[in-house]
C-alpha cells in the first residue's frame, strides 16, 4: 500500500520531478510514493498523505479537489509552491491544508515526510524543527521560518531511478526584482548556477535539450552581467551530446533572453551552438515610463535593439508584453500597440498576457487597468492573423477573480529575502 500521494499536473510536473530527485538523493525510497495525474486513482488508494503543488491562478481548481479529499479519505493535505509560499494562512484557512510548505521545497519535503512517518502521519511537536512550515498546533498558528537552500545544485534534476524528466534547473534567482514577478521574492535576488559538469551528466537523460534560468544568457553571472566565457563554455560542453543527436534549446521556453543580453557575440553563440532560431525576450510595455514603473531594469531601446539584432542574426525575435498593467494610461496602450506593430512589421512575433496580481509581489495589490478599444482590436485583429499569440483574453477575467482573492485574504508573505515590499524599494 502507498501511503504518500503525489498529485501531478502539467503545470507541476517540473517542480515535482526535480522535488523527487531532491527526496532520492536524500535518502527517500520514492517508490514507495504514488505518483499520479489520475485525481481519480488518488481516492482509489486512500493515501495517508496527499502532497500539492500550485499556483495562485489554480486555487479554485485546487479547492474543489481538497473538499473532495476531505469527503472521501482522511489524508492528510500538503501544499507547496508560489501561492502555499505567498499565502500560507489562506492555503491552510481557506483551501483546506493542513501543512504549507513555505520557500525552496528540497530539504523541507525529505525532512517533513521523513518525521510524518516516523509519527505517524500525524501533527506533533517535531515539526517544529523543520524549517519553511506553517500548520496549526493545538489551536495556534504556526510558521517555523522560509526555507532557503543555499546550494541546489547539490540536488540532482531528477530521481536516477525514475523515468520522469524535465527540464533542467541550471540557474536560480533573479537580481532585477520586476514588481509583478515572484521569482526574486521566492528564489533570492542573486543568481545562483548549476555546475557546467552537472548539466552535461543530467543532459544526457534528455532527448531535446532545454533548460529552466530567468535569463539564459547570465548563466554563469550573478546575473546582472553577461559571463560570455562561462556561457560559451556550457554550451560547448554540450556539443558532444548534440552529435549523439540530442537538439539543443537554449533561451526559449521555458526560460527567457532579458533584451539588453542580445547582442552580437551571444547571437553567435547561439548560433554556432544551440539548435532554435527563435528566442524569448521580455519587453512587458512599449512605454519607458511603464518599464521604469514595474522595475524593468531596460528600457524600450534595449528591446528595439535586441530586436534588430536577432533579425540581422536571422533568429525570430517572440516579445513577450503584459497589457493593463497598474496604472496604465491609454496613451501607454498605445506606445505598446506601436512598439508591437513595429515587432511584426519586421518579421517578429508578439505574445501578450494581462496583467495578474501575484501574491509575494510588490505589485500583489495593484489593480489591473482596462484595455482601450484600440488595444482589444488590435490584439484580436493581429491574433486572428497569427502574429500575436498569448492567453490575454481569458487573463482579463482570471485577473478580476486574482483581485478579489487579494483583497478579501490578503496577507503580508514571507520571502527569501524578508519583507516583499521593503526589499522592493531598496532596489528602486
Amino acid at each position: 500500500m502507498q501511503e504518500i500521494a503525489i498529485r501531478m499536473t502539467r503545470r507541476n510536473h517540473n517542480a515535482f520531478v526535480h522535488l523527487l530527485g531532491a527526496l532520492e538523493s536524500q535518502g527517500f525510497d520514492i517508490g514507495e510514493l504514488l505518483i499520479t495525474k489520475d485525481f481519480s486513482e488518488i481516492l482509489k488508494a486512500s493515501p495517508k498523505v496527499v502532497l500539492y503543488s500550485f499556483f495562485t491562478e489554480e486555487v479554485w481548481d485546487v479547492k474543489d479537489e481538497i473538499k473532495t479529499l476531505k469527503e472521501k479519505t482522511k489524508a492528510l493535505l500538503i501544499a507547496g509552491g508560489y501561492h502555499a509560499t505567498a499565502m500560507p494562512k489562506h492555503t491552510l484557512d481557506k483551501l483546506g491544508f493542513d501543512i504549507a510548505a513555505i520557500g525552496e521545497g528540497e530539504e523541507i519535503i525529505f525532512h517533513l515526510l521523513k518525521t510524518l512517518t516516523e509519527n505517524n502521519f500525524r501533527i506533533t511537536k517535531e515539526l517544529l524543527g523543520i524549517k519553511g512550515l506553517a500548520f496549526y498546533l493545538n489551536g495556534q498558528f504556526i510558521f517555523t521560518g522560509f526555507a532557503r537552500v543555499d546550494d541546489f545544485t547539490k540536488f540532482p534534476p531528477f530521481a536516477e531511478s525514475s523515468r520522469l524528466i524535465a527540464p533542467i534547473e541550471i540557474s536560480r534567482g533573479c537580481p532585477f526584482g520586476c514588481y509583478y514577478c515572484q521569482t526574486p521574492y521566492v528564489k533570492g535576488f542573486r543568481m545562483r548556477h548549476r555546475p557546467i559538469d552537472q548539466i552535461v551528466k543530467y543532459s544526457k537523460r534528455m532527448k531535446d535539450m532545454r533548460y529552466i534560468t530567468p535569463n539564459a544568457f547570465a548563466y554563469g553571472s550573478p546575473g546582472g552581467i553577461l559571463n560570455l566565457n562561462k556561457l560559451e563554455t556550457l554550451l560547448k560542453a554540450l556539443q558532444p551530446l548534440r552529435k549523439e543527436g540530442r537538439r539543443l534549446f537554449y533561451g526559449t521556453f521555458p526560460s527567457e533572453v532579458r533584451p539588453e543580453f542580445i547582442k552580437p557575440k551571444t547571437l553567435e553563440l547561439l548560433l554556432k551552438y544551440a539548435d532554435n532560431r527563435r528566442l524569448a525576450i521580455g519587453a512587458q510595455s512599449g512605454d519607458d515610463e511603464m518599464l521604469k514603473a514595474m522595475h524593468r531594469m531596460h528600457t524600450t531601446e534595449h528591446v528595439r535593439e535586441a530586436v534588430e539584432y536577432m533579425l540581422e542574426y536571422d533568429i525570430k525575435p517572440v516579445v513577450d508584453f503584459i497589457v493593463g498593467l497598474p496604472n496604465e494610461t491609454e496613451e501607454s496602450q498605445r506606445k505598446s500597440i506601436d512598439f508591437m506593430k513595429w515587432i511584426i512589421k519586421k518579421g517578429g512575433k508578439v505574445r501578450a498576457h494581462y496583467f495578474m496580481p501575484l501574491p509575494g509581489t510588490p505589485w500583489a495589490r495593484c489593480k489591473s487597468s482596462p484595455l482601450s478599444e484600440e488595444m482589444k482590436k488590435f490584439l484580436g485583429r493581429m491574433a486572428a492573423k497569427g502574429y500575436i499569440e498569448g492567453s490575454w483574453g481569458v487573463q482579463v477575467e482570471l485577473s478580476k477573480k486574482l483581485q478579489r482573492l487579494i483583497e478579501e485574504f490578503y496577507e503580508e508573505s514571507p520571502s527569501y529575502v524578508g519583507d516583499v515590499r521593503k526589499s522592493a524599494e531598496k532596489r528602486i
